[in-house]
């Protein structure tokens, strides 16, 4: 996993490039920071990250000297590939990058279809002058680009913009999508929800398959110890479970408020007592979380949505802890709420319209959750995996029955039938809780978290930079609707303001989270 940048044009320049990839150097190990290439109107470069081939895992990529590549991700399918294309060119090592580059150079732009995996990169071929951008399936990785005079400018988040002021608009390459040569085309879309109409056992056995198979290929097989993510909650819980069948030496890592009751506590402990692992508590002190949640809370999230911005915060410091266990991955449980309707919210909506409001929440998980563990964990320099988002799985589980999301009032049915004998039962029947009241420190709602409090004391006392804060965000309400009578709301876009994140094409639009309900449907 790395941080990746570059600029196309006769702007290109090192000295450029280097100061976008400092803004994104906590993407990459200190030892791996601005591995790059120049040549004529084209610079490319990585913070590099390196957990597949370290040894021959050194950025851009290339072969014979006329195709190059910087890529953030990992292709789990790398082998099965490398096989595939061994009887056409000779490989150097047993990087994925590699074996990337040398697909393009086999498949062409069919090659993409072939990839399974989280990915963004930059790929060009010198001789066809071409260069493409690419993005995964469902956006586990971000890329950012822009134009100025012809010059092509991107990186993996919007942080690298921060050193190119006079960029006027800011865009986001979509999840399933390339820009090949300044044209952007879908290359995979979510499917559309369809009927499976199988026998429910069958069903219900297919998406365990694939569950399994989706976190045993996120497991390396040569990691000595796994992380995983657990809020004690049914998504984690199964993934840790998964993990646990398949690797000798897993260790759970739960944020909890221990001068609090924390619910989430209470069932990870269970949980991993059950499966004899390691459990590690992360308990900041709220003083911790709340100065952070102010200095750094809306420059790592790269968002003014308040949610976000506090789950991004509480996400930062449990992945904190684990990158001080020396780990570079961590398995998470990001998407099954998506995927398998497991906000409230979705029971407001009609049965008629539920599917679509579902697979809305898909489409969009790329700037909502996945955004937020992709910013929090890489901020630690450690890289979110997330099965749940596996494409083979997300395809199969298009063709559940609606009442294997939702039935009656209990969300989620088809994860809670499947491992109702596996998981203990109180972990089975667990509604779903927020991160932070989960965890103990306070509801993610306005006004009643601790991030709200800390934004409170904080004008409590600097009364004029809440005024100067509030007209700031006064300039923007024509464009975006922004609440002015919360001051949590004030105080993050006037953050966002600060940081010209308000350059991002798509930062006018208001996200569907957990405490709401926002129509996607055309």
């Amino acid at each position: 996993m790395c941080g990746i940048a570059g600029i196309k044009g006769v702007l290109a320049n090192k000295k450029t490039l280097n100061k976008m990839l400092q803004r994104i150097s906590h993407r990459g190990e200190s030892i791996y920071q601005q591995e790059s290439l120049l040549l004529d109107k084209l610079t490319i470069g990585m913070n590099r990250l390196a957990i597949v081939d370290e040894e021959h895992g050194v950025q851009p990529a290339s072969y014979n000297n006329e195709v190059f590549c910087v890529f953030n991700g990992e292709i789990y399918n790398y082998q099965i590939l490398k096989q595939e294309l061994s009887s056409y060119y000779d490989f150097q090592g047993s990087c994925d990058t590699e074996v990337l580059l040398k697909s393009y150079l086999h498949w062409g732009i069919d090659f993409l279809n072939k990839l399974d995996g989280k990915f963004a990169f930059c790929l060009v071929d010198i001789k066809t002058n071409t260069m493409l951008l690419a993005r995964d399936h469902i956006g586990i990785k971000p890329l950012y680009y822009a134009m100025f005079e012809n010059n092509l400018f991107f990186s993996s988040e919007m942080k690298s913009f921060c050193e190119l002021p006079f960029i006027d608009e800011i865009k986001i390459l979509p999840p399933g999508t390339y820009w090949l040569n300044g044209v952007e085309k879908k290359y995979y879309d979510i499917p559309e929800y369809f009927i499976n109409y199988e026998d429910p056992k069958i069903i219900l056995t297919g998406i365990k398959s694939r569950l399994i198979d989706a976190v045993y290929k996120r497991i390396p097989r040569e990691s000595k110890k796994i992380a995983c993510l657990l809020s004690g909650g049914i998504d984690s819980s199964i993934i840790t479970y998964i993990a646990n069948k398949y690797h000798n030496n897993v260790e759970a890592f739960t944020f909890a408020n221990p001068n609090s009751h924390s619910s989430d506590l209470e069932s990870a402990k269970l949980l991993c007592q059950t499966l004899n692992i390691k459990h590690i508590i992360v308990s900041p002190t709220e003083q911790e979380l709340k100065s952070f949640y102010l200095k750094y809370g809306v420059y790592m999230a790269e968002s003014y949505e308040s949610v976000l911005v506090r789950n991004a915060v509480s996400y930062y410091f449990v992945c904190r802890s684990v990158k001080e266990k020396g780990y570079k991955y961590v398995l998470n449980g990001e998407g099954a709420d998506e995927l398998f309707g497991g906000y409230a919210f979705f029971k407001e909506v009609s049965k008629a319209n539920r599917d679509i409001e579902i697979r809305n929440s898909l489409l969009n998980i790329h700037q909502t959750y996945l955004h937020m563990a992709d910013r929090a964990s890489m901020y630690t320099t450690i890289e979110a995996r997330v099965p749940f988002m596996d494409k083979e799985f997300i395809k199969y589980c298009m063709g559940m029955p609606s009442s294997f999301r939702i039935n009656g009032i209990c969300e989620k049915w088809a994860l809670r039938e499947i491992f109702k004998n596996e998981l203990p039962d109180i972990i089975v029947k667990r509604p779903k809780i927020g991160m932070n009241e989960g965890s103990g420190f306070g509801r993610n709602v306005s006004g009643e978290s601790i991030y709200y409090e800390a934004v409170k004391e904080y004008y409590e006392i600097n009364n004029i930079e809440k005024k100067k804060d509030l007209a700031a965000c006064e300039q923007y309400t024509s464009l975006f609707k922004i609440n002015l009578d919360d001051i949590e709301e004030i105080y993050n876009f006037a953050r966002f303001i600060e940081y010209k994140y308000t350059r991002y094409a798509g930062s006018k639009i208001r996200l569907q989270l957990n405490t709401h309900l926002i129509s996607y449907a055309s």
